[in-house]
């Protein structure tokens, strides 16, 4: 089965063409390290850049087949066999996924280490862990305008998943510029084709979090991490998302945030198998999620949301919110941000774990957080925390955008990073 956006994503490419200097590419392939985070240039068409993903960083991509056959994830791959999930994955993902996966794997040379099967189904890692009932643990929230220090907008997200070391050990910020399209950058992983976050060249931030606990996994749509990198690559308004994304066929059940630094907006994009719901940024300057629906219509399809989730969320309106008990409305910016993201109190209880606690208190920084990011595209700059486990509580190093694309010859942020506290 082809899915129906096959046809539909050249269209919109014409329909929202590419910055005047995209046709002229602005970087060689290339690969460099800056501090702990690995900054992987590609660009191209899907398969050059994925050719240049598997030659650059064959290094690491052995290091994740072996770190993958060596762990639990090996055992996935056998589930995703039986449920049919690997003809799922080629028959639903995207070309472009598709093309850029194949040059990976035709770079790499070795088919028994890195397949074509492998690559697919970390491109499909969404709906394949949803369909083995992965919970999840992540936050997110965007503040703007009256809840910002400055007014820009502040899009702030921990990404949760098991203690998945490779993806620990290997923080790696993907820069791609493609033929056709607008440059964007994922902070992800060796082997990372569709961004769990992410922002583009025309002030775009993203991220995604998966909501467990539903009643169906559809086998008819791509990946949603697959439909943010069609996203990040076409457009440049919330616009132009929203009705793409609510045009395509859903077979998970994702919350997906995009924020629009130029505007100071945000919107929650809450979908799933047979329901779909849109939460706007209200007139507070804020947009906060985790792991459950919040609206009515999506809720109804959703399983009582889990006791993480709930505090979670809670926990962010008591530190965002303008009534907030521990609020810091009105003040957000790169720091305090990244103080949201480093919290470890329960709103429920009000106890405050550890900081190396991992993957248990039901709070934000606790809850098994492998990457931390802070995205300021009002200001085209993005901080990454990297290092050992607890990663919020790492320093959060900051990359221009105009640097990573190219645009500039230096990496001038200030601050260049916000210290770990431990």
């Amino acid at each position: 089965m082809t899915p129906r956006s096959t046809t539909l994503l050249p269209l919109l490419l014409t329909a929202c063409p590419a910055p005047e200097d995209s046709a002229e590419t602005p970087f060689e392939p290339s690969v460099e390290q800056v501090g702990e985070v690995t900054i992987l240039r590609v660009a191209g068409t899907p398969y050059e850049m994925g050719w240049s993903h598997g030659e650059l960083l064959r290094d690491q991509l052995e290091e994740g087949a072996e770190w993958i056959d060596d762990s639990e994830l090996v055992l996935l791959e056998g589930v995703a066999a039986m449920y049919g999930l690997i003809e799922q994955a080629e028959s639903q993902s995207y070309p472009d996924v598709v093309e850029e996966c194949q040059g990976m794997v035709d770079a790499y040379g070795d088919e028994d280490e890195w397949s074509m099967n492998r690559c697919l189904l970390l491109a499909y890692g969404d709906i394949v862990m949803e369909k083995v009932n992965q919970e999840w643990g992540c936050s997110q929230f965007v503040a703007s305008g009256p809840a910002s220090a400055d007014g820009g907008l502040v899009h702030g997200r921990n990404l949760d998943w098991a203690e998945v070391t490779f993806m620990v050990d290997n923080p790696t910020l993907i820069v791609r510029h493609p033929d056709d399209g607008v440059s964007w950058v994922a902070f992800g992983f060796p082997g990372n084709v569709s961004p769990y976050n992410g922002m583009n060249a025309l002030g775009l931030s993203f991220a995604s979090n998966e909501a467990h606990g539903l009643e169906a996994v559809g086998t008819v749509g791509p990946a949603h991490t697959q439909m943010a990198r069609y996203a990040l690559q076409s457009f440049g308004t919330l616009d132009e998302v929203e009705s793409f994304v609510l045009g395509e066929d859903h077979a998970s059940a994702t919350t997906i945030v995009f924020a629009d630094g130029d505007e100071g907006d945000a919107r929650v994009l809450e979908l799933a198998v047979g329901a779909q719901a849109v939460r706007s940024m209200d007139d507070d300057g804020l947009i906060l999620a985790t792991n459950h629906f919040v609206e009515d219509s999506t809720a109804a399809v959703h399983n009582t949301p889990s006791t993480s989730s709930a505090a979670r969320f809670s926990r962010l309106e008591q530190l965002l919110e303008p009534a907030g008990q521990d609020g810091i409305y009105g003040g957000v910016d790169l720091e305090a941000a990244v103080g949201v993201l480093r919290d470890t109190t329960n709103a429920t209880s009000g106890y405050s774990y550890g900081p190396k606690l991992f993957d248990g208190g039901d709070t934000i920084a606790n809850n098994g957080a492998i990457q931390a990011l802070v995205m300021l595209p009002s200001s085209g700059q993005i901080y990454v925390a990297a290092g050992e486990i607890p990663v919020p509580q790492r320093a959060f190093t900051g990359f221009s955008l105009d640097w990573l694309f190219g645009y500039a010859d230096s990496n001038e942020v200030d601050p260049v990073e916000v210290p770990g506290v431990i």
